[in-house]
């Protein structure tokens, strides 16, 4: 079938964490697609569960946890197993991360962001309610200024950590130099790849094709250089990044 070879010959550099991507490069592999993988960073839990169990416990009474990802979702529940009130969700994974957690959850109908979160009507008149915001350590810090600026009550619960993984410049050239469009799911990770790169080799990363899940990374991308528009995903989802590539691929 013609789908089963929408991808044929594409070399695919993978950079999401190492426990998420099967699924992911399985998706481009079954495509035709020849994957190669870079983790660049490990998701890790929090330095300090004790005192986050009890703080996610205290938070049980709050209008709603509102969730920056799958993984604030996966930590938060290894941390605490009880009844969880109602969620917000930045994405359309996250949101369904939680759904198989029978939680109830809104979130934002097309942009899948803080901004499209902070746009949410139940948001907009939020002075005195009490919300939890469930992320990662070093997050973005738009949701919580803006929600305290509102007048709402918010505790930012941090429960995993983003772990740089190290790897020698010149696996990361080879690498590159063997790759057609890089699939680069944070911010984060993309200032990692470019740290990683050797001075004189910078500019395999300005000419390559990126895939980036929002806008803000990539304006990222512009600022260090990268030459090629990243494409952008209309939802951040497996399916989504691999229709993205198939559009991008035809073309």
């Amino acid at each position: 079938m013609e789908t089963e070879a929408s991808l044929r010959g594409l070399r695919v550099l993978v950079t999401r964490p190492a426990a998420q991507a099967d699924a992911l490069c399985q998706m481009l592999a079954a495509r035709g697609a020849d994957v190669l993988r870079l983790p660049l960073q490990a998701i890790a839990p929090a330095r300090q569960p004790a005192l986050l169990m009890r703080a996610l416990a205290e938070a049980r009474s709050a209008e709603a946890w509102i969730f920056t990802s799958v993984n604030a979702v996966e930590q938060a529940r290894a941390l605490d197993a009880g009844v969880w009130p109602r969620a917000i969700a930045v994405g359309a994974a996250t949101a369904a991360a939680l759904e198989r957690l029978g939680v109830t959850v809104v979130a934002p109908a097309a942009s899948y962001n803080s901004e499209g979160v902070l746009a949410l009507p139940e948001l907009q008149q939020c002075a005195g309610r009490r919300y939890a915001l469930i992320t990662g350590e070093d997050g973005r810090t738009l949701i919580a200024d803006t929600l305290r600026a509102r007048g709402a009550e918010l505790t930012t619960l941090a429960v995993y950590r983003r772990v740089d993984l190290p790897y020698p410049p010149a696996q990361i050239a080879e690498l590159l130099a063997a790759t057609d469009v890089a699939i680069v799911t944070s911010g984060e990770a993309l200032a990692q790849l470019a740290r990683l790169l050797p001075a004189g080799d910078a500019g395999l990363l300005r000419r390559l094709q990126l895939v980036v899940p929002s806008q803000r990374v990539v304006e990222q991308a512009r600022q260090i250089g990268v030459l090629a528009a990243p494409l952008m995903p209309e939802q951040v989802a497996d399916a989504s990044y691999v229709r993205c590539l198939e559009a991008w691929h035809r073309r």
